[in-house]
């Protein structure tokens, strides 16, 4: 499916907006694709919230489509005490799976994969708590992943690992990721989001596993790009795939963040070279979570995505968690029409 005109609007639901009332005045607000983030989600609420759409679309002219946002091979750090560890500039951490059961012992913090020490190197950059935290890694000695940390915080338990400039040989889909697919494929869904890309191999893994479930409809794949490494690959992945998504939160930890106004036109760019639709993620509209109104920053933002030439923008914490989601959504829609207006029309004062 190739969008042109009408940039779409994608929302994440959450406990914000699960429910039958709060979806529905979600898709009357605008909302042309609804998103359920599997790193959260139960079957029972796919199911529940497959069953609001398909009654939707039957009532109304308008087909509003599905995505099943998998979890993907997300690196995070695991049990650490109530009050979280002070990592301080200069000193060193080191990082383990299976030290003491996954729970801190003291000395080396643990970590949810069995393979990073197998895939990092020293020299190597490691970023925790969506960049707050920067290490560099300085020995990888008996599954033991040591470093200096070169700017500290506080790290508390489940936070997740970035590694920018390492290629997982364990990344694409998890067991879990297959079940939920399996799972997804059997309910019904319209687009499968691919977390964590490295590769067109990725890709094509689960294209296969969409082919052999033998759907009565083509199921499409988004691959999110959010890791540095796929910039390398970007042009296979692409043609692997049937939509990317520019997500933002992760791609910005792994690239240098003043990079990524770039990167981001450049993705939506190379994505239309081949036809394939673009979406742009990611703290599109943060201050409405819990203020009623945004940043002008906020809906300049949203405006250049437009103008970029982006298919659909997608709301995440916006709607899932937000205090202001219907009217978030309504905002939204009120700059994608205006700035599609003056594209077209030339006119700012029209």
């Amino acid at each position: 499916m190739i969008l042109t005109m009408n940039t779409r609007i994608i929302a994440t639901v959450g406990p914000k907006s699960e429910s039958q009332k709060d979806l529905i005045a979600l898709l009357k607000a605008g909302v042309d694709i609804v998103r359920v983030n599997f790193s959260h989600a139960s079957f029972e609420q796919f199911v529940r919230i497959k069953k609001i759409i398909r009654d939707f679309n039957k009532k109304s002219d308008r087909k509003i489509c599905l995505i099943q946002d998998l979890q993907g091979p997300r690196i995070r750090v695991g049990k650490l005490p109530s009050e979280g560890l002070i990592l301080k500039d200069g000193e060193m951490a080191s990082f383990s799976y299976g030290a003491r059961g996954k729970i801190y012992d003291g000395k080396v913090i643990p970590i949810d994969s069995s393979s990073l020490h197998a895939d990092i190197k020293k020299g190597d950059p490691l970023f925790l708590c969506n960049g707050d935290i920067e290490i560099t890694v300085t020995e990888v000695k008996n599954k033991v992943i040591s470093g200096r940390i070169l700017r500290g915080g506080l790290l508390t338990s489940n936070k997740g690992i970035n590694i920018p400039n390492t290629n997982l040989k364990a990344g694409g889909l998890t067991k879990k990721d297959i079940a939920d697919v399996n799972f997804g494929l059997k309910v019904g869904v319209d687009y499968i989001a691919l977390s964590f890309v490295q590769t067109a191999h990725d890709v094509e893994r689960l294209r296969k596993i969409i082919l052999a479930a033998k759907t009565s409809k083509k199921v499409k794949i988004i691959s999110k790009i959010e890791r540095g490494i796929a910039l390398k690959n970007i042009d296979e992945i692409i043609i692997a795939s049937d939509a990317i998504m520019v997500a933002r939160g992760d791609l910005g930890i792994e690239i240098p963040i003043e990079d990524l106004p770039i990167v981001q036109k450049n993705l939506v760019r190379h994505a239309h070279w081949h036809d394939k639709p673009a979406i742009i993620a990611t703290q599109v509209m943060t201050s409405m979570i819990k203020n009623p109104h945004p940043t002008r920053a906020e809906i300049s933002d949203i405006a250049n995505a437009v103008f970029d030439g982006a298919d659909m923008v997608m709301l995440s914490d916006e709607t899932a968690v937000g205090e202001n989601a219907v009217e978030a959504v309504t905002l939204l829609k009120k700059v994608i029409e205006r700035t599609e207006k003056n594209i077209y029309k030339g006119n700012v004062n029209d």
